[in-house]
């Protein structure tokens, strides 16, 4: 502020007047003319300062006094604070003789359980959490008031199932009340026979219930003793009564096993009272004699004979061939899965011995490409062994081609081929059939006439050709 005020007194002061004998100085037109309006101009600007530094004055003193106020009350209190634990320090100096609470005895036992003082097991609990930190603590999430009471509301989802109350109407169910329970929806194919064996499942079982209806009416006295292993259970949707067969069988009373059955009491001697003695045999009834009874119909209708297959085409058969063999894939799969089969050993090759085989082959190449040719040797004599096992030896190709040759695809006896020739044949001819029906396993006659010849053969399709 003293800096401030002498730069503006000097500048305020007025200029000196130049002295007479020096020549006056141009002035640029640009420059102010001195006259009494600069120095108002000059007094109002020293004016305006001179408040502004009182003004700056009277602020800076104001904040120096709120900072020593600020000062005292920090003094104050760590004075306050210094005096508390002064009187705290000096009530504990006044107790001397207050020991300190001691640790109880834990002991162990023969089970290495851990036992107090007065023989009790002490059982360990967590330990709790001591987290200093907020973003570790663990905070319970703020409770509604309005929800506090929601826990006594009586699931509806849950009480969906109306088997054991009749008031329930099916047509009232919570919408998507089994939606949590649904399983995943994947395309899964039915085995073959799946429905067919749930109906004869069915059939037999409505067959044994109506066994039992008739056993029930025609022995009431006999089976009213023996407790009834079929109950009945009402449905809730539709109210019939379905059958639930118990887990042990139902005991009838068994015929007992007679001494002689029926027909051999007319072989005997003294009927079935004489049983199956040597001598009790009559032997003269015995004649070599077959006696062929009269044919009786059946009670029931044969059933109808199954539809012809229909000849599959190349496509069909490449893709039960597919099927097939991954069924017996996925089949192999599972037994491994389930220990009963040992899991095929790898098969490594030239090709993948870096990726299979990483370390080994690092380490000692060499060895390692030698064992993997071995491996792979090994395998291709395999393959020509079990080749070599399915060939057929020249005994058995004879056979195969005499069946061929016998073979009657069509499955309606031996075919018979006719064979007409015009010219006669000549000895060369005859000779020539001859051979080629003995070589073929062909049997026929030839008929010479007039008009034509006629060849008859008879034999398989393939040696008629």
């Amino acid at each position: 502020a003293t800096l401030l005020t002498a730069h503006l007194s000097t500048s305020a002061m007025p200029e000196p007047e130049p002295a007479a004998d020096e020549p006056p100085r141009k002035r640029s037109r640009w420059d102010s003319t001195p006259g009494e309006g600069g120095a108002v101009a000059n007094g109002a600007a020293a004016a305006a300062m001179s408040q502004g530094l009182a003004a700056a004055k009277l602020a800076a003193q104001e904040a120096l006094s709120k900072a020593q106020a600020d000062v005292q009350t920090q003094a104050l209190r760590a004075a306050q604070m210094q005096h508390a634990v002064q009187v705290g320090l000096s009530s504990l100096a006044a107790k001397p003789d207050a020991a300190a609470p001691k640790p109880s005895l834990v002991t162990l036992d023969a089970s290495g359980r851990l036992i107090d003082e007065r023989g009790k097991e002490i059982k360990a609990g967590g330990a709790g959490s001591n987290a200093t930190l907020r973003i570790n603590q663990t905070t319970s999430a703020p409770k509604n008031p309005l929800l506090e009471g929601s826990a006594a509301v009586p699931d509806i989802a849950s009480k969906a199932d109306g088997s054991r109350n009749p008031y329930f109407d099916p047509r009232m169910a919570v919408p998507g009340a089994g939606r949590d329970a649904r399983k995943k929806r994947a395309l899964n194919f039915v085995a073959e026979g799946t429905f067919s064996r749930k109906a004869d499942e069915m059939r037999a079982k409505v067959a044994v219930e109506q066994m039992l209806r008739d056993s029930r009416t025609k022995q009431p006295g006999r089976l009213a003793a023996q407790p009834l292993l079929l109950q009945s259970e009402a449905r809730p949707s539709d109210g019939l009564a379905a059958p639930v067969m118990s887990a042990a069988t139902l005991k009838l009373e068994l015929q007992k096993v007679p001494a002689v059955e029926w027909w051999d009491a007319a072989l005997l001697r003294g009927g079935a009272a004489g049983g199956y003695a040597e001598d009790g045999v009559l032997l003269e009834h015995i004649t070599h004699y077959v006696e062929h009874p009269v044919p009786v119909d059946p009670p029931a209708e044969p059933p109808p004979p199954p539809p012809m297959p229909l000849p599959l085409t190349k496509k069909e058969r490449k893709k039960l061939r597919t099927q097939r063999r991954l069924a017996a894939e996925k089949e192999k799969q599972d037994q491994i899965r389930c220990g009963l089969m040992a899991p095929p050993p790898p098969k490594i090759k030239i090709s993948n011995l870096m990726q299979a085989m990483k370390n080994e082959a690092v380490a000692d190449p060499s060895a390692l490409e030698a064992k993997v040719r071995a491996e792979m040797a090994q395998r291709v004599k395999n393959h020509e062994e079990r080749n070599l096992a399915r060939k057929l030896t020249p005994a058995q190709r004879r056979e195969k081609k005499r069946r061929k040759m016998l073979n009657d695809p069509s499955g309606g006896g031996t075919p018979v081929t006719l064979y007409r020739i015009h010219t006669v044949p000549n000895k060369q001819k005859l000779y020539k059939i001859d051979i080629n029906a003995q070589q073929n396993h062909l049997t026929g006659l030839m008929l010479l006439a007039d008009e034509c010849n006629l060849v008859v053969v008879e034999g398989g399709e393939i040696g008629g050709r």
